[in-house]
């Protein structure tokens, strides 16, 4: 099995995170990393850019803090001495503390990174790794954490829970991939603005789009297919030409 990291569009994300936090409250993070050089050198960093960050060299007291205090994002390592990583996010979320939690691991421990996302954690990063993409990936799942803690919505018909991650057209449950719920989560929420390709590429699969690409069309194509029930009416995704997509909201 073969894993790769996930390209990051590290303009977009650096923009946008400049952005959130002049305008928006200081982000919390929570370090939980034994080797004291890697650990300080992610504290730093995080400071550097505005983040508050608290570091816990052990696991026992880097879970007891994640449960007792409020954190936007954990930066967890796989090998600590006295507590296994995916043993503290396990615990994390059978306590229900859906706090985003990146995982850091080795390059060849494959099974890790896959265990690891089984066991409840939003991202993974492989040592050794740049400022850049820490960063990037931190702020990447913050993102993708507040969007989907949004509330449900209903539009034409058609209501999406976030939450429960369900998707109901006209009263019946349809069941969707999920890139195809990020994909109709995105426009919903965006209801009745017209998004390019691009925005929607790299707000579900967060890296940059190739322009030759149609990977976009192909999963709006899926999208349509399974909410779109009524052969009748337009669909609920209309195509602006030239630019992208748009939720239509007045059918």
């Amino acid at each position: 099995m073969i894993l790769h990291s996930p390209k990051v569009s590290y303009f977009g994300v650096y923009f946008e995170h400049y952005i959130h936090l002049r305008e928006k409250r200081i982000m919390r993070i929570l370090i939980i990393e034994d080797e004291k050089a890697i650990g300080n050198r992610i504290n730093s960093t995080l400071t550097e850019h505005g983040y508050s960050s608290v570091l816990a060299n052990k696991g026992r007291e880097g879970l007891e803090l994640a449960m007792i205090d409020s954190f936007d994002c954990i930066i967890l390592d796989l090998r600590l001495p006295d507590m296994n990583g995916l043993d503290i996010c396990k615990e994390l979320r059978l306590k229900s503390i859906d706090t985003a939690v990146i995982i850091l691991t080795a390059l060849a421990e494959i099974e890790q990174i896959v265990d690891g996302l089984n066991a409840g954690a939003d991202d993974y990063i492989t040592k050794p790794f740049s400022s850049e993409e820490l960063l990037a990936r931190i702020y990447a799942v913050i993102r993708r954490k507040t969007f989907q803690q949004k509330g449900s919505i209903e539009l034409s018909g058609v209501e999406l829970n976030p939450i429960k991650r369900k998707v109901k057209v006209d009263g019946n449950s349809v069941l969707l991939s999920n890139r195809e719920f990020l994909i109709l989560q995105y426009l919903m929420h965006r209801g009745g603005e017209a998004l390019t390709r691009t925005q929607i590429f790299e707000h579900v699969w967060e890296e940059s789009l190739d322009l030759e690409s149609n990977i976009v069309d192909v999963y709006i194509n899926y999208v349509r297919k399974k909410i779109d029930t009524d052969g009748n009416k337009p669909s609920h995704i209309e195509t602006v030409r030239g630019y992208g997509y748009r939720f239509s909201d007045n059918i």
